[in-house]
This record gives structure tokens, C-alpha cells and sequence, in this order.
């Protein structure tokens, strides 16, 4: 088998993997459109959070060496070391693109998991109106400055919608008719702008 083959068949192997190790319940989280975040605590509780109904803890209790052969698949998949100097993964799920950030002790005191899922579609401003998360006032200001060529920051908490208003936004400069150029860690900005460059860092060079 050539070299290109034999790691193609490798890759699989350890998507076959690490599918077996997510188990029935984060397998169907993973397929269901409706989840945004998949969380595995360090106590073993497992929290789903869904769009419109919020975080959840599930009934399945996740034991520690099972969380931790998660995350070291995941560490396996990228090529990156796993132990107690190398706590820390951070990765893209394999073929999905969900985004992963695990942790080992000592920076917990047990395996721990985040999966974050990009976003399906964008939101327009429009539905962040017609949902009542915005004034129409507040909306036409964000249009206008947009139009104005205005710089736009986006903060807040965990969950709290960034990514999501910044794909909205996206979407409304994607009606300029400009050449757009997005940086990110993590594939997770959307734009249907008919000219976009897309540019990846390197990794544990964030952007926010």
C-alpha cells in the first residue's frame, strides 16, 4: 500500500474509532441539527445543549478512562502528544469539522470534553428581530455601519451568540459585493459573499 493509501486507511481507522468510543447518545448529539454543544464534565455528567431549549443533562454517566480514550483518539488524529506535560487538545473533529477542546489532569481533576458544532445557516438580522434578541433600531444600526465600512467587535460569555451575530453580519456584508477575507482558528464563520479568501492559523493561534 502506498504511503498516501496506507495513511487514508489510518485516518478511517481512527474515525471508526473514535465514533465507537463517542457511544449511542454523543453519536445522535452529533447528528441532531438542532445541538449546538456537547459537554463532558470531569464528574462524568454529560450536558447536551440544543438551539431553543438550552443546556440538559443527559442520564448517561460518562466513566474517566472512557473520556479519556476520547480525547486521546482525537490528540492521535492531529498528531499531537496526550499525557500529563501535553495536557490540553485542541482539535477539529475528523471529516464533521466539530470543534473539540479537551482537557487531562492536572489541569483538571479528571478527562473532560467540550464539542462545539458550527452553525448550519446564518442567521439574518431579520430573524434576530422577528425573535425579539434585537430592535429593529438596533439592526438598522448594524446595517448602517456596515455600509459605512465601520469596525465591529463582538464579545461576550460562552453561548452567548457571538459566532452566531458574527455570521449574520457576514451575511450582511456578503451583500456588498466586496472581496472578503476571514481569518480563524476553527471553521465556524459562514459568508455567501461570491469572493471569499478563507485563511486558517496555526494552531494555538487564536482569533476572537
Amino acid at each position: 500500500m502506498s504511503g498516501a493509501g496506507s495513511d487514508k486507511a489510518t485516518a478511517t481507522r481512527r474515525a471508526a474509532m473514535l465514533k465507537t468510543a463517542f457511544g449511542p447518545v454523543i453519536g445522535a448529539a452529533l447528528e441532531d441539527e438542532t445541538v449546538s454543544e456537547i459537554m463532558a464534565n470531569p464528574d462524568g455528567a454529560l450536558f447536551i445543549e440544543r438551539l431553543g431549549k438550552g443546556r440538559e443533562r443527559q442520564q448517561t454517566q460518562m466513566q474517566a478512562g472512557d473520556v479519556e480514550r476520547i480525547i486521546r483518539l482525537v490528540a492521535s488524529h492531529i498528531g499531537e502528544i496526550c499525557d500529563r506535560n501535553h495536557p490540553i487538545v485542541s482539535a477539529e473533529l475528523p471529516s464533521s469539522g466539530e470543534r473539540f477542546e479537551g482537557v487531562l489532569p492536572p489541569v483538571s481533576v479528571a478527562p473532560a470534553f467540550s464539542i462545539r458544532k458550527p452553525a448550519r445557516r446564518a442567521m439574518s438580522l431579520g430573524c434576530w428581530v422577528e425573535t425579539s434578541a434585537m430592535t429593529r433600531a438596533q439592526a438598522l444600526i448594524l446595517q448602517a455601519a456596515i455600509a459605512r465600512r465601520e469596525n465591529i467587535l463582538i464579545s461576550g460569555g460562552t453561548s452567548s451568540g457571538k459566532t452566531t451575530l458574527a455570521n449574520s453580519l457576514l451575511s450582511e456584508i456578503g451583500k456588498q459585493g466586496e472581496r472578503i477575507l476571514i481569518l480563524e482558528d476553527m471553521r465556524e464563520l459562514h459568508c455567501k459573499a461570491e469572493d471569499v479568501v478563507s485563511l486558517r492559523t496555526a494552531p494555538g493561534v487564536g482569533l476572537e
